[in-house]
């Protein structure tokens, strides 16, 4: 097999994906932007290089991952997480998904006088923090790790959903619940 393709770009690209973090075309760095596109341009060639290493690349509406069939409980614990996570958003705005831009400050604000939004916050139990900016600040550093929402501005603390945050969603609307 022959195989034509950078050899740096491919090593940062598995190491980006390999924690089972997305990659996003409308990342606010400019360095995962580059790295998307380059994924995009030579996806038929990275798709068979890595599924010769027995890893799957998936190309997405504008995101990539490495899908993997391995250890099904951990996976389904990570998606209970982030189903609570998507609630307690969509408690914050029925406007949150692809694009929209978010300052911690402002949800700091809401929840002070949201007390749903505020409960919302309290279940999850996978967050950290002794107040309600570190609490926060939790939240939105697990869902920035694993690639679905970027950092515009650390200083003020502004964030963007990216586009891999689709694919939560998909699975999200996906689930039925029967009463």
């Amino acid at each position: 097999m022959t195989i034509d393709l950078d050899k740096a770009k491919v090593t940062k690209l598995f190491l980006y994906l390999k924690e089972g973090k997305f990659l996003s075309q409308n990342s606010p760095s400019k360095s995962e932007k580059a790295l998307f596109a380059y994924l995009e341009h030579h996806f038929e060639t990275l798709h068979e290089y890595f599924s010769y290493i027995d890893i799957e690349l998936v190309l997405g509406n504008g995101y990539a991952y490495f899908a993997s069939s391995e250890n099904k409980e951990k996976r389904l614990e990570q998606i209970y997480e982030l189903i609570d996570y998507l609630n307690f958003f969509y408690n914050y705005s029925p406007m949150f998904d692809v694009g929209f831009h978010f300052l911690l400050s402002d949800i700091e604000e809401k929840l002070k006088e949201n007390l749903t939004l505020d409960l919302r916050l309290k279940k999850i139990k996978t967050i950290s923090g002794d107040t309600l900016h570190a609490k926060l600040r939790s939240l939105v550093s697990k869902l920035e790790k694993r690639g679905f929402i970027g950092c515009e501005d650390e200083y003020l603390q502004s964030y963007v959903v990216l586009n891999s945050f689709t694919y939560l969603t998909a699975f999200y609307d996906a689930i039925e619940i029967k009463e």
